[in-house]
């Protein structure tokens, strides 16, 4: 049975399935399994806990993400607990650790819980100037309190787009003081050449919100305190039936590098193949060419210098062959940069 090979507690919304010491090829199809069937139970936060996990192959990476893929659309948290760093990078080399918030124990990921029916009261009770209303018995440090449990850098808004709470990773992230980001609009942190565009989809998310990752697909851009951009991801929850938004952002400054030395390899690759090639039609062209010669070297004058001149002749079309080669290397654009951010969030 999945629970004999993956243990799974439960603790209210909240299930940790613990996962075996070594997952390969072997057995990455029933860890996938166990994680689905948790997701598909209903469960508002998984943790997949990871720290008897020794060893885990591509297989096992692979059979995580498509357990984080369902959370995407079910609206499940996945978190993962990893100790061994040779788990933590084959994992990041799928690029997890940008999509879901790791941490070093159990103990942790399931402190890092948000309790909504808290958050939403606390967040609601906040003024636009972060302090709590004279007649609330709210603690006004309440929810930023919450949001600091977590490892994510984390905004709770308003449906009127207003920042009612923000965790000191994001004040941090965009270069705010404390308190100094409660009360703005969330426009505020996306470029100006964007912010009516994410008006626009703010809107639509209004009308049907649901826990999706933003502008799947697209960059996003994050506007500083300073004016500078950056590139991030979004994560967007809804609270209470929409009458708030919890917003999950990352940082992914650098991440586009892969993938440019991802182009910069298969270019390279490409580029080998077609020298091996040419390397492997000059040296037959040549071995062709000194097979004409000693052949004319028992030939009549005028057959001789006929065979020769076509030798000359295969030749040129071999110093022809290098040299177009060459030159169209050395003329070959370098990488193009990457494309600039272009959507909101």
């Amino acid at each position: 049975m999945l629970e004999d090979f993956c243990p799974v507690r439960w603790a209210g919304g909240q299930a940790v399935v613990t996962l075996p010491e070594h997952i390969g090829a072997s057995n990455a199809g029933q860890v996938r399994d166990a994680l689905l069937s948790v997701i598909n139970l209903g469960a508002a936060t998984l943790i997949a806990d990871m720290t008897a996990t020794v060893s885990c192959d591509h297989a096992g990476a692979d059979a995580i993400v498509r357990a984080w893929r369902r959370t995407v659309s079910s609206g499940t948290e996945l978190r993962l607990v990893v100790t061994a760093g040779s788990v933590s990078r084959v994992l990041g080399l799928r690029g997890l650790d940008r999509q879901v918030s790791v941490y070093p124990s159990l103990e942790a990921a399931a402190a890092a819980r948000l309790p909504a029916p808290a958050a939403v009261l606390a967040a609601s009770a906040l003024r636009r100037d972060g302090r709590a209303p004279q007649d609330s018995g709210a603690a006004p440090v309440l929810a930023g309190g919450l949001l600091d449990a977590l490892q994510d850098a984390v905004a709770l808004a308003d449906g009127d787009g207003a920042i009612t709470a923000a965790s000191a990773r994001l004040e941090d992230m965009f270069g705010y003081g404390p308190g100094e980001m409660a009360g703005l609009p969330v426009e505020s942190l996306v470029p100006a050449a964007l912010q009516e565009a994410h008006r626009g989809h703010r809107s639509g998310w209004a009308r049907s919100p649901s826990a999706r990752p933003m502008g799947a697909g697209a960059q996003l851009a994050g506007l500083r305190k300073d004016g500078t951009t950056f590139p991030v991801r979004v994560s967007l929850t809804p609270v209470t039936t929409g009458q708030l938004t919890l917003a999950v952002i990352r940082d992914i400054t650098g991440t586009g590098r892969l993938g440019d030395l991802a182009v910069l390899a298969r270019d390279a690759a490409a580029a080998r193949r077609e020298h091996l090639r040419l390397l492997d039609a000059v040296i037959t062209g040549l071995f062709h060419a000194g097979l004409g010669l000693q052949a004319a070297g028992g030939l009549p004058v005028d057959a001789a210098r006929q065979r020769t001149e076509a030798v000359l002749g295969e030749l040129d079309d071999i110093i022809r062959q290098i040299r177009s080669a060459a030159f169209t290397d050395r003329e070959q654009p370098g990488p193009c940069p990457p494309r600039a951010p272009g959507d909101a969030w």
